[in-house]
């Protein structure tokens, strides 16, 4: 299957709201970078999202339903 390339943003709390594009490979990520959308990051974005994206996606550790509270 081709790599697609598909527009984002960045979810994480800054003022920034970086612009991304991100690449993927049969429905997961392999690769995060900035775009050039948004003319106030140029492109630009930070580590932790550029590294750490595929991670918190696709990690073992993410929620996959709500979780209930007991108690």
């Amino acid at each position: 299957m081709a790599i697609l390339e598909r527009a984002g943003v960045c979810t994480l709390d800054c003022p920034d709201t970086c612009s991304l594009t991100v690449s993927v490979d049969e429905g997961r990520i392999i690769k995060v970078r900035g775009s050039h959308a948004f003319r106030y990051t140029e492109g630009v974005i930070c580590n932790k999202v550029a590294l750490y994206s595929a991670d918190f996606v696709h990690g073992e550790g993410r929620l996959l339903w709500p979780l209930r509270r007991v108690g």
